[in-house]
């Protein structure tokens, strides 16, 4: 293969990876990339003030053709408490944001944190997390959301070819983010004034005349982000990056998607791996096959919802990924040793 081929091969990988849906496809399930929608009506209602430059279905102004792969660009203003908060979602980019004055709780994979004015913060695509304890409190913060082309751990990353970085740069940068996954650290002086010089240029409106000055700062402010990790020394762990990690955080998730049609197939591509690899990951993770764990956890979850009372045995089944609740009902006598309406009987028995 000559030197074209190579770049032309290159090429097509990364438009393909910039070109895939984030995590779960539908709109509306847990893991669907979120788009703020919250953020929005506080905006759109006077309770916030909202200054980004977007793109997709994110809220703020159109970047059109300008910044490509930054997927939001800005900040929120909120100089009092809100009656809103961001819930669980996962984004399609990377975000790297600075809080530039109040505090913040953030939830990052069940964990919270409390951030305070000069914090900054990383969040990853495959990493559910949420603003608000449940809701914002007054706050402003800043951030630059990069769609680098990833959506699981071990994906490759394709930063925006206009930072005119070295590519030793954007290897160490990449290592530094993706086998770190610390969840937040003071900004430097220097990080924290190109934040705020970032969220001038946004406040402008002037997307054709400053695009050129906003595409340097946000450069730079990578740059001084780099070497004020590279001195932290950050411990880097390559586990972070596996694609065993990658099988690892869809099952756990799993749960929450239980309807969906999955086969090993489409469980394979959601996880970006050959249905081999896959199966053989979930095998060491779990002791058993994808179809096996699956349904397992299906039978499972209509147990917790039967005892529960949460519904009739066909919606539940339903609900579980079951298509008919004959065939449910034959699954879970064989798992558990009676019917799922005798679960049902049993609850009623108990009640009363």
């Amino acid at each position: 293969m000559n030197i074209l081929d190579v770049s032309a091969s290159n090429m097509f990988r990364r438009q393909r990876a910039l070109s895939r849906p984030a995590v779960f496809r539908e709109p509306g399930a847990l893991l669907y990339a979120g788009n703020c929608n919250d953020l929005l009506e506080a905006s759109l209602a006077g309770k916030v003030v909202l200054n980004a430059w977007t793109r997709r279905r994110y809220p703020g102004r159109d970047l059109g053709e300008a910044l490509p792969q930054v997927l939001s660009v800005g900040g929120w203003d909120a100089t009092a408490p809100q009656d809103w908060g961001l819930k669980l979602h996962c984004n399609e980019g990377v975000k790297i944001a600075y809080l530039a004055r109040g505090s913040m709780t953030l939830t990052l994979d069940g964990a919270k944190h409390e951030l305070r004015a000069g914090d900054m913060f990383v969040v990853r695509p495959w990493q559910l997390h949420a603003f608000g304890d449940p809701h914002v409190v007054a706050s402003h913060i800043i951030w630059v959301l990069f769609d680098v082309g990833v959506r699981r751990p071990h994906e490759q990353w394709y930063w925006p070819d206009w930072l005119a970085w070295s590519e030793q740069d954007r290897k160490r940068l990449t290592l530094l983010l993706s086998r770190n996954e610390q969840p937040f650290c003071r900004a430097s002086r220097e990080v924290a004034r190109l934040f705020r010089k970032i969220d001038d240029i946004v406040l402008t409106g002037d997307i054709g005349g400053q695009e050129t000055l906003l595409r340097l700062t946000i450069s730079m402010m990578l740059l001084q982000f780099m070497q004020q990790l590279q001195l932290q020394e950050p411990g880097l762990d390559s586990e972070l990056t596996s694609s065993k990690r990658t099988v690892q955080i869809f099952l756990s998730r799993l749960e929450h998607a239980l309807d969906e049609d999955w086969t090993l197939e489409n469980m394979a591509a959601e996880c970006n791996l050959s249905r081999t690899q896959f199966s053989q990951h979930c095998v060491a993770l779990t002791n058993m096959s994808p179809v096996r764990y699956l349904q397992l956890i299906r039978l499972e979850a209509a147990r917790h919802k039967l005892a529960a009372g949460r519904g009739t045995v066909t919606r539940i089944a339903h609900e579980c990924g079951f298509s008919s609740s004959q065939y449910f009902a034959t699954c879970y006598r064989r798992r558990f040793g009676i019917t799922p309406m005798e679960t049902a009987r049993f609850r009623d028995t108990a009640a009363t």
